[in-house]
C-alpha cells in the first residue's frame, strides 16, 4: 500500500515507481477490491478459482478482509502461496533484508478436478527486471502460467480486474485460454496494450 521505492531519484527511476491508483491506504483498497468483488465474483462459473496478490505489510487486512469478503460469493481460502524471487525487491534500501518475496492467497469455489499435479505453494520464479517493467508491480508473465494451467483448461475465459501491465492477459494468450483484463490507470492501460499488441506482431 502507499509502496514507492526509494530508490527512484532519477526521472525515469521516478516515473518506473509510481504509485497506484486506488492502492493508497489497505482502507481504500480493500473498498475498492470489495465493490469490484460484489459485481464480478456473482458472475464466476461454479468450480472457479481466485488469487489475490498482497504483501507482508497489509497481509494481516487482506487475510481478514478476504475471508470475510470471499465466502459470500461461494469462495473459500485453501492455501497461501509464497512466491520466491531471486532478489530483494522493492522497499527500504536501508533495512539489511528485503521483502524477496509476495503473498497470493487461494481462493476456490466449488471443487474443480485438478488441472496439474499437486505441487509445493512455495514457488520461485524470477521477478521481472527493472529494465523490463512497463509497471511497477509486474508480473512475470512465467508465474502467472503456472495459475493459469493450475485453475483452467484450453478455451476457459480469465478475468484480471487488476490487470497492471497486462501480465495475465499475456499469459492466457500463451496457454490458449481467454482473458479479460480492466485497468483503472489509463497510462497502465495504455503501456499494457502496447506489450500485448507488440508480442502479437512478434508472434506473427
Amino acid at each position: 500500500m502507499d509502496n514507492l521505492s526509494n530508490q527512484s531519484v532519477t526521472p525515469t527511476g521516478k516515473e518506473y515507481a509510481r504509485k497506484i491508483e486506488g492502492d493508497l491506504n489497505p482502507e481504500e483498497a480493500l473498498k475498492l477490491f470489495e465493490t469490484v468483488m460484489g459485481i464480478l465474483l456473482p458472475r464466476t462459473t461454479r468450480d472457479s478459482d481466485a488469487y489475490v496478490f498482497t504483501s507482508y505489510q497489509v497481509l494481516r487486512e487482506w487475510l481478514v478482509a478476504t475471508d470475510l469478503i470471499m465466502p459470500r460469493h461461494g469462495f473459500q481460502r485453501k492455501a497461501i502461496i509464497t512466491w520466491a524471487k531471486d532478489g530483494p525487491g522493492m522497499g527500504d534500501t536501508n533495512c539489511p533484508w528485503g521483502m524477496g518475496c509476495e503473498f497470493i492467497l487461494f481462493f476456490q469455489k466449488g471443487a474443480r478436478e485438478k488441472q496439474t499435479k499437486r505441487r509445493n505453494s512455495v514457488i520461485h520464479v524470477p521477478q521481472v527486471r527493472p529494465g523490463d517493467l512497463i509497471h511497477p508491480h509486474e508480473k512475470p508473465e512465467a508465474l502467472l502460467e503456472m495459475f493459469v494451467k493450475a485453475s483452467t483448461s484450453e478455451g476457459e475465459w480469465i478475468v484480471d480486474p487488476f490487470a497492471g501491465s497486462g501480465s495475465t492477459i499475456r499469459a492466457a494468450r500463451n496457454l490458449n485460454r481467454h482473458a479479460v483484463g480492466i485497468e483503472y490507470d489509463e497510462k497502465n492501460y495504455k503501456l499494457a496494450v502496447e506489450k500485448l499488441e507488440g508480442q502479437e506482431e512478434g508472434m506473427l
